[in-house]
């Protein structure tokens, strides 16, 4: 079950999360106008171990800006603040919501509001050995013409939203969007990847596909085995051909799936996967 902490790190303060809430007449409420990021914070006994914390604030302050909600902390500022929020709370793992958004009530697109910053901790189910299933959603790839996919921008995930839920709805765990080119592009909220002859293939950065850290990190400890990646265009008839294929992100960390639509895999049972897997278990229980 999902639980939000009671207390939250607010433009350099720890206060009752309630305070980091934006007014109702929000503008960023309404249009969907903030950037966020995910980071997990493993709890190791009697340490937290965090991954790339300053590569997930680096790519918040990057989207921030390109969305025009500049802020005045600096990437250290808000390491400092996680630091500080998990020192206050009962230590288990959690995942670090920090997201950039405008409180003020200002229901018109307004430029020159504010801007808050506010770092939320959550506790998340941990069923990280469950496959899954997906379905090839109805639901198009957010073209990053009409909003860049790397800015992690509050409003674009609608389009993850709608994948999702149309998928459970279906009796499916999660959605595999195509983008306007009909290829394959991701599941809702999780970059793609395949299994073939003991190489990875996944769909290339072109394909409107977020940048994902987890992503980066599979690639790494590919080449530490020796593994080939390969990046391309994935048209959505070759998923007969793939012996698995996994999903990928900062909160689902590694996730096999079994099966898309009725594309089966055995991906759990795969070598490959399960020495990616044990690795990354490895990175993160340091």
């Amino acid at each position: 079950m999902f639980e939000t902490a009671s207390i939250a790190w607010h433009n350099g303060r720890i206060v009752p999360y309630e305070q980091a809430n934006p007014s109702i007449a929000s503008h960023s409420l309404h249009l969907g106008l903030g950037v966020f990021d995910g980071i997990m914070a493993y709890w190791n006994g009697d340490h937290y171990y965090i991954h790339k914390m300053t590569q997930h604030l680096e790519r918040l302050e990057n989207g921030s800006k390109n969305m025009g909600l500049g802020y005045s902390w600096t990437t250290q500022t808000l390491e400092a603040g996680i630091w500080e929020l998990l020192e206050q709370l009962i230590p288990r793992t959690y995942y670090i919501r920090p997201i950039v958004y405008r409180s003020q009530p200002t229901i018109v697109i307004a430029d020159d509001a504010p801007v808050d910053v506010a770092i939320l901790a959550v506790t998340v189910p941990r069923d990280v050995d469950k496959s899954l299933s997906c379905q090839i959603s109805k639901f198009e790839r957010v073209s990053s013409r009409a909003i860049p996919v790397a800015w992690k921008v509050c409003g674009t995930y609608i389009n993850s939203y709608l994948a999702r839920t149309s998928a459970r709805s279906a009796g499916f765990d999660d959605g595999i969007m195509l983008n306007q080119a009909g290829n394959v592009a991701e599941a809702s909220a999780a970059n793609l990847l395949f299994l073939h002859q003991g190489a990875i293939i996944t769909p290339s950065l072109d394909s409107d596909i977020f940048p994902g850290i987890t992503r980066d990190t599979v690639f790494d400890i590919a080449d530490n085995l020796g593994v080939s990646v390969i990046e391309r265009t994935i048209k959505p008839d070759e998923l007969a051909v793939f012996e698995g294929a996994f999903l990928a992100s900062t909160m689902m960390e590694l996730k096999p799936i079994y099966c898309i639509e009725y594309y089966q895999y055995e991906t759990a049972k795969n070598e490959l996967f399960q020495r990616l897997l044990a690795i990354f278990h490895e990175i993160t229980h340091q």
